[in-house]
């Protein structure tokens, strides 16, 4: 479809949504940087996240939460559009602008153009909240590609600091005056390095070295075990900023009539983890509470982040796109204990960055339990992404140890390692038993009869969803006009 021809239909698909908007709830996303679903309310040791924990119990807590994609850009994408990435054509890290510039660097004249980007006939929260009346707001980082497709009226970089955080959200509800808002929260911790959210928060305290469990993909050794005492602490700091946040929505008077979603746009910054399609990477922490929601409740439902959108406008009252893949959670969100229609979540890993060495296709099948990947181009090396290597200004100083401990921890060693090299076409994991996805059972005898439905699956949605054959750069780049 021609350029014109597509906006004039999202247009008018926004202008005709509008008459139904709801003008009194409020809507705040909360998204954590890099973190997995490491909470003291699921038993994680070593950690307190109270104030997850607490919005976790006012509301319902999906323990299968599926992120669409392990990397930053086509995460967040994904979130805000409702769509997987090979989809709404986002699939790697984008180039933005700070949010402390002006004004026209985000819109279609800015400089910060990437020729990755969401396609014109693709819808994004933003636009549509604009559309329908509500004041809009984002904090720490926009990654969102072209910038101009997400109209944020407020905007303001805090990153970690909780103090800093309430404040800049009570002033976002000054801001919106009497229209409703949303607030797009993006809280930086525990992104990498650990160091600039500990030199911020200098009161925070590491958790003891011995009180904590070293993930079974990574070498027991000091190194690492000290990488995960900060990255707890950088989780502890994500979860004092959510206080912070909620505190404020408080202090306004209007924390009753805001709907409130936490998650976090992919698992923990390590290899095996975050920039893959290996659940270490894909698994999140997901809770939603707000006025109607049924709370007090840990549901069993596979849910993946493209659900939120849609389960967002479900909730408002406001029509879903007919762009937007997920389904809508609002029943769940009410007091269902299922979702009709729903048994698998897709996910899906395209490259990092622009790097074509970070290229490695993989897709994801899992029903919650059972966790398929097919791996697209399983003779191509994949180069880590930089904050997974030992790169300096990340500060992964676990990334010497791991390769240090290679003789004396040859099964650790063996995950950082693969990366380099063939690996299978595809693998299958049980999650239940098997979170990290540590002991691949695809070429287990007993679990063939598994392995055979979830390929047809894997098989189905692909061709549906119009998917790529082998290579990222097959999917199509938009080019926004300026």
């Amino acid at each position: 479809m021609p350029y014109f021809a597509r906006f004039a239909s999202t247009f008018l698909f926004l202008t005709a949504v509008t008459l139904s908007a709801s003008a009194k709830t409020n809507v705040v996303l909360i998204l954590a940087d890099d973190m997995s679903p490491d909470l003291s309310m699921l038993g994680t040791p070593g950690i307190e996240t109270p104030n997850i924990d607490a919005l976790a119990k006012q509301g319902v807590y999906f323990e299968h939460a599926f992120s669409a994609s392990a990397s930053c850009s086509p995460s967040r994408t994904a979130i805000l559009t409702g769509m997987w990435p090979h989809s709404n054509g986002n699939w790697r890290n984008v180039h933005t602008p700070p949010l402390n510039l002006p004004d026209v660097a985000f819109t279609s004249k800015s400089n910060f153009q990437d020729k990755v980007g969401i396609g014109c006939d693709v819808a994004t929260l933003p636009e549509i909240f604009q559309a329908n009346g509500y004041y809009t707001a984002i904090t720490q980082k926009l990654h969102l590609s072209p910038a101009w497709r997400y109209p944020y009226d407020g905007r303001d970089p805090v990153q970690s600091t909780p103090a800093r955080f309430k404040k800049v959200i009570q002033q976002f509800v000054d801001d919106a005056g009497e229209k409703p808002f949303f607030i797009h929260a993006n809280v930086a911790a525990p992104h990498r390095p650990y160091g600039s959210h500990l030199k911020h928060n200098p009161d925070q305290e590491l958790p003891a070295a011995d009180s904590i469990e070293v993930p079974p993909f990574l070498p027991d050794v000091p190194g690492v075990r000290r990488d995960m005492q900060e990255y707890f602490a950088c989780v502890e700091i994500a979860d004092a900023c959510v206080g912070a946040i909620l505190d404020a929505l408080e202090a306004k008077g209007v924390r009753e009539d805001t709907l409130v979603i936490f998650t976090s746009d992919q698992g923990m910054p390590i290899h095996h983890a975050k920039a893959s399609g290996y659940p270490g990477g894909t698994r999140i922490p997901m809770a939603i509470t707000g006025p109607g929601v049924v709370g007090s409740r840990v549901n069993a439902t596979a849910v993946s982040q493209i659900d939120l959108a849609p389960t967002i406008l479900d909730y408002l009252g406001i029509a879903v796109p007919d762009t937007m893949q997920g389904m809508s959670l609002l029943s769940i969100a009410r007091g269902a204990d299922s979702l009709a229609g729903r048994q698998y979540v897709f996910a899906e890993h395209n490259s990092h960055g622009p790097d074509p060495k970070e290229h490695y296709p993989q897709r994801v099948v899992t029903d919650g339990e059972w966790y398929y990947i097919r791996n697209l181009n399983p003779e191509k090396a994949q180069r880590l992404p930089d904050d997974l290597r030992g790169v300096e200004v990340w500060g992964n100083h676990a990334y010497a140890d791991i390769i240090a401990a290679r003789e004396t921890h040859p099964f650790q060693a063996w995950f950082l390692s693969r990366f380099n090299q063939p690996r299978p076409a595809e693998h299958l994991y049980q999650l239940e038993i098997d979170p990290w996805g540590v002991n691949d059972l695809a070429d287990h005898p007993a679990t063939q009869t598994k392995l055979t439905e979830l390929r047809a699956v894997m098989d189905k949605w692909r061709t549906a969803t119009h998917d790529i054959k082998k290579s990222p750069l097959e999917i199509p780049e938009h080019n926004n006009p300026k």
